[in-house]
């Protein structure tokens, strides 16, 4: 029987490159947005992360889950509210609990599964302006933790957390030859994250129970979190 996955955020650019490698296995993949997706009949449109119960159509059993949804908001602490931290919070952390919550039964099934959170290297590495997407993730950091000592032996959980990712929403950050210049310069390896490398390391994490892998952080930062040069 082929493996089931479901990516929710889909439309993001990690999201987009991991269905793209999971449909070239030929996997059943199956997704969710805030708007279309070119996946027919196993699309689902959601504007509301809290609530995933309704997602008629999904199989009874889940092989993987991926979530994707996340923010950049990047405040310095005088221009920060409590407002921006309810937002991060809510996108990256209450949304990932409830979609494991509301799915842990698909998730169960069968042989188990694996799960995937997306968090930042900024949960390891200080750097101004993110306080609330550095708090948000770290909180999402510590749920995953003790989710695959919780969920163990049926669930593997694992996270990967990359620097900064050439994608629509780091635009602004990468908007000119000098930004991304500079955003490079401050990677050991002199280069960004880019999408579609995030994705292969996910589709790895997507099979992890299989690897006996679980309660995992992978750092895709071309070397910030650990290295100084």
């Amino acid at each position: 029987m082929k493996k089931q996955f479901l990516i929710i955020g889909s439309n993001s650019a990690i999201g987009k490159e991991v269905f793209s490698l999971l449909r070239k296995e030929d996997y059943e993949v199956y997704t969710t947005s805030r708007t279309s997706f070119e996946n027919p009949g196993r699309h689902f449109i959601i504007d509301n992360l809290s609530t995933f119960d309704n997602l008629d159509g999904l199989p009874d059993s889940l092989d993987g889950m991926l979530y994707c949804p996340g923010t950049i908001n990047l405040k310095s602490i005088q221009r920060l509210q409590k407002e921006d931290l309810d937002r991060d919070l809510e996108v990256n952390f209450f949304g990932a609990f409830h979609a494991l919550k509301s799915l842990l039964p698909k998730l169960k099934n069968e042989n188990g599964a694996s799960v995937v959170f997306i968090t930042t290297v900024a949960s390891n590495v200080g750097m101004p302006m993110h306080g609330s997407i550095s708090a948000a993730k770290s909180a999402l950091h510590g749920f995953a933790i003790s989710m695959a000592a919780e969920l163990a032996p049926r669930i593997a959980v694992n996270c990967v957390a990359p620097s900064l990712t050439s994608s629509p929403m780091a635009e602004f950050l990468l908007s000119n030859e000098t930004k991304l210049q500079a955003a490079q310069d401050r990677h050991p390896l002199k280069q960004i994250g880019s999408p579609k490398n995030v994705a292969k390391v996910i589709e790895l994490l997507l099979h992890a129970k299989d690897h006996g892998i679980t309660g995992q952080t992978f750092n895709i930062d071309s070397g910030l979190s650990s290295l100084k040069t």
